[in-house]
């Protein structure tokens, strides 16, 4: 589970929950420190989220130091880079610059995006999709058909299974492929929505495919799968749900 905490009018982290407990040790969070998780519907004072009062503000800790908003380790303000409201040590800038221009970098509570903008970017794909495999089919079955003449059941029966295949591949290439590479099919990128993982990482091909696979059993189910977004707090589907991803605006 990771924590992020405001200094001033700054965020700061993620940092585990052990990460979080030395800090409080160390006084860097108190009771009065604005705390935020995954799951929260807002910042709250860290006194709330523990059950019981951290120690007090302006206690002596670690003064003049500035904490990485990656690793959560104090260094002094020469030692830090600054990253738009973020202080980043030497160590984790290499990864930290990567996620960044992934788009892997997010701030504050994820802003979801809405039951009606994913059921846009559904419909989008779904009339690209119907168009390829329709383009295609025809294609196929000027190929396999010939130039006409008496129907043939044989011919037809695996023109049909040809295109079933063909359809297969594409539908489930198609969201593979986008999903891995941009976290983001067109239909999505159209309604300007993205899925990533709930720090704001990629999601990489192997959890993209996962992720497609599982749509079939949020379909198989009267598309109560799909449906479940509507009330989820995080807006999660049952896919999303199965494979840990979230769907958020795009910035």
């Amino acid at each position: 589970m990771n924590w992020f905490y405001a200094v001033g009018q700054q965020q700061q982290g993620p940092v585990t929950e052990e990460q979080l407990q030395a800090l409080v040790k160390d006084r860097v969070v108190t009771g009065d420190t604005k705390v935020w998780r995954e799951g929260m519907a807002d910042w709250q004072p860290y006194s709330v989220v523990s059950g019981g009062a951290a120690p007090p503000a302006g206690a002596p800790g670690a003064a003049g130091t500035v904490l990485c908003a990656e690793c959560g380790k104090a260094f002094s303000a020469a030692e830090v880079v600054r990253f738009g409201d973020r202080s980043i040590c030497a160590a984790c800038q290499p990864a930290f610059a990567q996620r960044m221009q992934a788009g892997a970098v997010t701030t504050g509570a994820p802003d979801y995006a809405t039951f009606g903008s994913r059921f846009g970017a559904k419909m989008l794909d779904g009339l690209i999709l119907m168009v390829v495999n329709v383009g295609l089919g025809v294609v196929v079955g000027m190929a396999i058909g010939g130039g006409g003449g008496e129907p043939n059941f044989a011919v037809i029966g695996l023109t049909m299974l040809v295109q079933l295949v063909i359809n297969f591949i594409i539908n489930f290439s198609y969201g593979i492929f986008f999903l891995g590479k941009f976290g983001a099919t067109p239909g999505k990128m159209a309604c300007k929505i993205k899925v990533v993982r709930p720090d704001g990482s990629p999601l990489g091909y192997g959890r993209a495919c996962g992720r497609v696979f599982a749509e079939i059993l949020s379909g198989m189910i009267c598309y109560i799968g799909y449906i479940m977004a509507g009330f989820d707090e995080e807006k999660r589907s049952l896919h999303d749900r199965i494979c840990d991803t979230r769907v958020i605006k795009k910035a």
